[in-house]
């Protein structure tokens, strides 16, 4: 171990509480649950804060090993426990932390970690402004020696090249018991015991399969196993659940209105998990789920389930993977607009079949009151 190296090392094992900076996206802090279980299993007394956005802080609010999860908000706060970006750089010079870890690595993270004042700031040394840092992280590939490399292991890179263990990889989300009592009711007063879930949207439209894909495929499920199905989908994606709900020939559930924390209380309670490369499909891994992902332009390699048993149903196309804002290639994204419904209803009746073997996990939340 070099001695700078050793010295971080250190330093970390004397300071009594670290500040992560994460700020963003939901897959994103998802995947950095792992390395923030690796850290408490390695220093249980550390005292763990997370600098998040609000429309992502549910991921931590109820994980045992974080201490504190501080929210940021877009423009004027809208209540308390929250702070606006300009609050957050006072705020956190005042709390005066031994340490930060920028997880994030842009420009809005560096001015935070910098704002800090921590005399021990680490960060990726490809992160915008690294001459800030007292220490930078090598690149994934140096430390772990090999590529690809995962975005969870990305992550946990820190830990690796400060010698800190790193064995068990994987990450739990943690739900609310309020969240589970709401959605048990919910899916009470929909008749609802076992059903499957399918969350049809994603960010990008590389990532996006057909809407009418969805519909086909809740049917097809619906005719193969006889369990209802219930399609899921953000405040502002409900269009995407109209136009499923209008070409649909079975009676299935639309929900478009749930809180984020609702949706992993609704997760964990499905058979299985139907999504594309999205945030909520990483949900779905982090709680243990079996799940169906029908993949697009993204680096599977990098973002692929984390976790749990999973099929992917993608193409192998020479272009993938690739920024995915626009397809350069074709015009449109024929790697995941060229999927066929059957290829994507036959791995999801292998899901069901192996599944069906398998107990559920969640415990009745009215037997926790």
């Amino acid at each position: 171990m070099l001695p700078e190296v050793d010295f971080f090392r250190q330093e970390l094992l004397q300071i009594p509480r670290i500040l992560l900076v994460r700020l963003r996206s939901l897959g994103d802090a998802i995947l950095t649950l792992p390395l923030i279980e690796a850290l408490h299993r390695w220093r249980p007394d550390l005292k763990q804060s997370i600098l998040i956005e609000a429309p992502f802080a549910d991921v931590f609010l109820q994980h045992p090993a974080v201490d504190e999860t501080l929210i940021l908000q877009k423009g004027k706060r809208s209540g308390s426990g929250s702070w606006t970006r300009l609050e957050a750089l006072f705020e956190l010079k005042r709390r005066r932390y031994p340490a930060v870890l920028n997880l994030h690595g842009g420009t809005t993270s560096m001015l935070f970690t910098a704002a800090s004042g921590a005399p021990l700031r680490l960060g990726q040394e490809s992160h915008r402004g690294s001459w800030l840092y007292t220490g930078r992280i090598p690149s994934s590939a140096v430390v772990w020696d090999r590529q690809p490399i995962h975005t969870v292991e990305h992550q946990l890179s820190v830990l690796r090249w400060l010698g800190i263990p790193v064995s068990t990889l994987s990450g739990t989300l943690h739900v609310s018991q309020a969240a589970q009592v709401r959605v048990q009711k919910r899916l009470a007063g929909a008749g609802l015991s076992e059903f499957l879930l399918i969350q049809p949207t994603a960010t990008l439209p590389t990532k996006q399969w057909k809407a009418a894909n969805f519909a086909k495929l809740g049917d097809s499920l619906f005719a193969h196993c006889h369990l209802p199905v219930v399609y899921t989908a953000a405040p502002h994606e409900a269009a995407v659940l109209k136009e499923i709900r209008q070409v649909t020939q079975e009676r299935h559930i639309y929900w478009s209105d749930l809180p984020l924390m609702d949706l992993f209380a609704l997760i964990e309670r499905c058979r299985i998990f139907v999504g594309c490369d999205s945030g909520p499909t990483h949900a779905a891994a982090a709680l243990k789920k079996p799940l169906v992902v029908v993949w697009g332009s993204s680096n599977f390699d990098a973002w692929h389930p984390w976790g749990t048993e999973y099929e992917a149903v993608r193409s192998e196309l020479a272009c993938i993977p690739c920024p995915g804002y626009t397809c350069r290639e074709f015009g449109e994204p024929k790697c995941i607009l060229d999927i066929p419904v059957s290829q994507v209803a036959e791995a999801c009746a292998r899901m069901i079949e192996r599944a069906s073997h398998q107990p559920q996990r969640v415990e009745d939340p009215k037997a926790q009151v």
